[in-house]
């Protein structure tokens, strides 16, 4: 969200005197948050009387439900914290800062890439987000930054002219490939996708230059737009990296924000994080234990008990969408927990997948269409079985506490499709080469089959819903 600088006054009276800073709204009403990031679609009362065609376009609404994580405002709290205490340690105004914007620009030019660090910034925190595949990390982490600007247009501070877009955060995905290369470019779309700029189509035919040159590069924008917070997703890809010389690395990472006083946000799965914590081989990963120096969040699965289980299964099935009109009952939650293991992006394509079913069957064979029910447990494991075969084995070793198998059974290959199973993988080795299952609608960021949400969210909208809770 891009919006005019509007200068706060916040509790501490210190923060008011930087525009970095001052720019920031900060939302302290918990609920009032997680009610403005809650995004339920409306289904039409008459569902059941629409032809197929227009049931399948309402179902599809199901993509776009968003039940907010337990967790949700602890990482608002935890982003607003870091990005607004970098801010806080220096002034965008002050000659000293002018004077490293140069120096960066300068070093990005003659050598492309300081990695030891500048000494006019502090080294910043770092924190890690894992969890096992699916249960909606990048979504709550991403939803969490929507509650914070993006990008604060600055005409003037205290009578003084101060003309920048200052970038407050951004977010992509760490490349698949070994390429540090391809790391700065998806740091360039990211911010191109925000700013406006096009320095990912400069770049993109400019395999030429040095990995220095795009790391510089990386660190010129950084301070030229004030970059307040770095969120890198799919750390685990790491794991896959050769022992190329200028592959991605903890070293690397650190080196382009940490070192200049930018905090880090990192996410991966929970067998990434148990991987790069406990390998002792390469140097990379003692720096990753410095760089970890803030909090963890973990994500698991949901129990059948849990507030935000029980809400998402309410909303994905709603009154309306239920051929009695009423929701299934215990039983059927039960079932529907089990084969779902809590999973958030099982529980909404195994939901959406039994609607559409039932609606079919019931179109199909209307002359009895009261034997197809909604609450048909029945009808509902065999959706799973047929729907879910490429990732069952992988459910099932969740279900036993075997996370890694759980991981590697899912695991992506670089198109972000789903791979074949171990079994399948052991079978092919040696014969051919193991092809990614295909014509499966696979999202990059959700292996389990189900799109993550895409947050319909009116942010302008929900700022102004929420600007009751602001510095109260």
């Amino acid at each position: 969200m891009r919006i005019k600088a509007q200068y706060n006054q916040h509790q501490v009276s210190k923060l008011n005197n930087n525009p970095l800073t001052a720019a920031i709204p900060i939302f302290t009403d918990k609920e009032r948050v997680l009610s403005s990031l809650k995004a339920v679609p409306h289904i039409e009362e008459n569902y059941w009387s629409l032809p197929e065609v227009y049931q399948q376009i309402e179902l599809l609404k199901l993509n776009l439900l968003h039940v907010p994580v337990p967790q949700l405002y602890a990482l608002y709290n935890k982003f607003t914290s870091l990005i607004i205490h970098n801010y806080s340690l220096y002034d965008p105004l002050a000659a000293k800062t002018n004077k490293l914007q140069f120096a960066v620009a300068h070093t990005t030019r003659k050598e492309g890439f300081n990695s030891i660090g500048y000494m006019e910034r502090t080294t910043a925190d770092s924190v890690l987000i894992s969890g096992y595949s699916g249960t909606g990390k990048t979504t709550s982490i991403r939803a969490s930054l929507s509650l914070i600007p993006q990008v604060i247009e600055h005409e003037t501070f205290d009578d003084k002219p101060f003309r920048q877009d200052q970038l407050v955060w951004v977010s992509f995905d760490l490349p698949a490939t070994s390429s540090s290369k391809a790391l700065a470019l998806n740091f360039f779309a990211a911010v191109d996708n925000t700013l406006g700029t096009n320095y990912y189509s400069e770049w993109k035919d400019k395999g030429h230059r040095s990995v220095e040159r795009h790391l510089g590069q990386m660190q010129l924008i950084a301070v030229t737009h004030h970059l307040g917070l770095v969120h890198i997703d799919e750390i685990q890809f790491m794991l896959k990296y050769s022992k190329q010389k200028d592959s991605p690395s903890f070293n690397i990472i650190e080196a382009l924000f940490n070192k200049l006083g930018i905090p880090i946000v990192l996410s991966c799965t929970s067998q990434g994080r148990e991987s790069l914590l406990a390998d002792h081989k390469r140097a990379d990963f003692t720096t990753a234990r410095r760089m970890l120096n803030n909090r963890e969040f973990q994500f698991s699965t949901y129990r059948i008990k849990d507030r935000f289980f029980n809400e998402m299964f309410d909303a994905l099935f709603a009154s309306e969408l239920c051929s009695s009109e009423t929701a299934p009952g215990n039983k059927f939650r039960e079932k529907f927990h089990y084969l779902s293991c809590g999973l958030p992006a099982v529980m909404a394509r195994l939901a959406y997948l039994h609607h559409e079913t039932v609606s079919q069957l019931r179109a199909k064979f209307s002359e009895k269409e009261e034997s197809y029910q909604t609450d048909d447990i029945n009808r509902l494991e065999k959706v799973f079985n047929n729907q879910f075969s490429l990732v069952s084995t992988a459910l099932k070793n969740l279900r036993t506490g075997n996370v890694s198998n759980f991981e590697d059974q899912i695991e992506k290959d670089e198109q972000g499709n789903i791979c074949l199973t171990n079994e399948e993988v052991k079978k092919a080795k040696g014969k051919r080469r193991v092809k990614a299952v295909k014509d499966v609608p696979i999202n990059s960021q959700t292996p389990l089959g189900m799109p993550e949400p895409l947050l319909p969210i009116d942010v302008k909208g929900m700022h102004k819903y929420l600007e009751g809770g602001v510095n109260e």
